[in-house]
């Protein structure tokens, strides 16, 4: 199996965003789910939203995470956990379990790609797709990039390789198009960024000092290079955040 950068990267991280663990548990208590409630969480990388909402708030958590590396990372630390009755981790596309399973009474979706299926990366298509999903009353909760203002061109196509991005407000204006209630929308500080980063760029670079001459480190360097530039590049332009949307 190859190694990839998020492998690394994404191996200290609680949340692998610039968002922390506090404000989103804290976001999620917005949507008063009640014991028990059913979570989905959506590209749950090594588990560690998934385990937080088990324990901070008796939840029962379906963990979807296609990367094969990453969900059997999530899967050991669900089981060192202790909480393989209340999380399951499911090596699927997002689209797939949801086709599979009954409505949730909140989804998570923190910078997932394509999370209401392959092609669909229209904001309110998204929305719309996900809310299909959720019961009376559930919840959404959304993060990802926005633009701060519009980006030079080459950064634009930088950026949107793996994913669809739109201003603040339109990712607001695009739920309610969908029929979704904007109960919060923050902003990420920048001390969430500079958690987010540190601990990538400190993980990447412990990997390469320990494994210099591994077959994937050229490659991993690399990835790690090109996000640093894009970020550095990007900063006037991009900032990320989060928002809890209920269906009515």
């Amino acid at each position: 199996m190859r190694v990839a950068f998020h492998h690394i990267a994404y191996q200290p991280l609680s949340v692998c965003n610039a968002l922390s663990i506090d404000r989103l548990e804290a976001t999620v208590r917005r949507a008063g789910l009640k014991p028990g409630a059913a979570v989905m969480d959506i590209g749950c990388a090594y588990g560690e939203v998934s385990i937080h909402l088990a324990r901070a708030m008796d939840a029962r958590v379906t963990a979807v995470e296609l990367d094969p590396v990453m969900a059997e990372g999530a899967e050991a630390r669900v089981q060192a956990a202790g909480l393989s009755e209340r999380v399951a981790v499911r090596r699927e596309t997002s689209a797939a379990a949801l086709a599979a399973l009954p409505p949730f009474n909140l989804i998570v979706a923190i910078g997932s790609t394509e999370p209401a299926g392959k092609g669909v990366r229209e904001p309110a298509a998204v929305f719309a797709a996900l809310s299909r999903h959720l019961t009376p009353g559930g919840a959404l909760l959304w993060g990802d990039l926005f633009w701060k203002e519009e980006p030079p061109a080459p950064l634009r196509q930088l950026v949107e390789t793996g994913g669809y991005y739109v201003s603040h407000e339109a990712w607001q204006a695009a739920a309610r198009e969908a029929g979704l209630e904007v109960v919060s929308a923050e902003i990420s500080g920048e001390a969430e960024w500079a958690t987010y980063r540190t601990g990538m760029e400190t993980a990447i670079a412990d990997w390469l000092d320990a494994c210099p001459d591994h077959a994937d480190a050229p490659s991993v360097a690399a990835t790690a290079h090109r996000i640093k530039m894009m970020f550095d590049f990007g900063e006037p332009y991009l900032g990320f955040a989060h928002y809890l949307f209920r269906k009515n």
